[in-house]
């Protein structure tokens, strides 16, 4: 098993474009360490998507926003504001690539890295 989801892993680095195509899913979390469900995406999704929806300020006076990641065919509209509310979206290209929620249309190959090494390391640990 962990043989498996290491060279699955592994072909994610390696692979250019990777059909089918994985993003990071999650609707509306309060935090990146809930989004980081992978979810195949429809051959027509080209992205991986993260909005960041900024709905105010939390009791400590903190930004306070809400996140969700998707696979889309199409990059949407950067940035809106409206009302008290601000969004920030963010696309990249590659598989997996939107696991921080920060990324460029030109996705980071050393974040992409970063995200794969901690889920080897997680499988490693939990002894999957």
């Amino acid at each position: 098993m962990k043989t498996t989801l290491v060279t699955l892993l592994a072909a994610v680095l390696c692979v250019e474009q990777a059909y089918p195509f994985m993003c990071y899913v999650c609707q509306e979390q309060e935090s990146n360490k809930n989004c980081l469900t992978i979810s195949m995406c429809a051959e027509k999704d080209k992205y991986c998507v993260t909005v960041r929806n900024y709905v105010g300020t939390s009791v400590q006076g903190q930004p306070k926003y809400v996140i969700s990641k998707m696979c889309s065919p199409t990059c949407p509209s950067r940035s809106q504001q409206q009302n008290q509310t601000y969004q920030r979206v963010y696309c990249c290209e590659k598989p997996l690539c939107n696991v921080n929620g920060v990324s460029s249309k030109h996705s980071s190959y050393g974040v992409m890295s970063l995200g794969v090494l901690t889920a080897i390391a997680y499988i490693f640990a939990c002894g999957l």
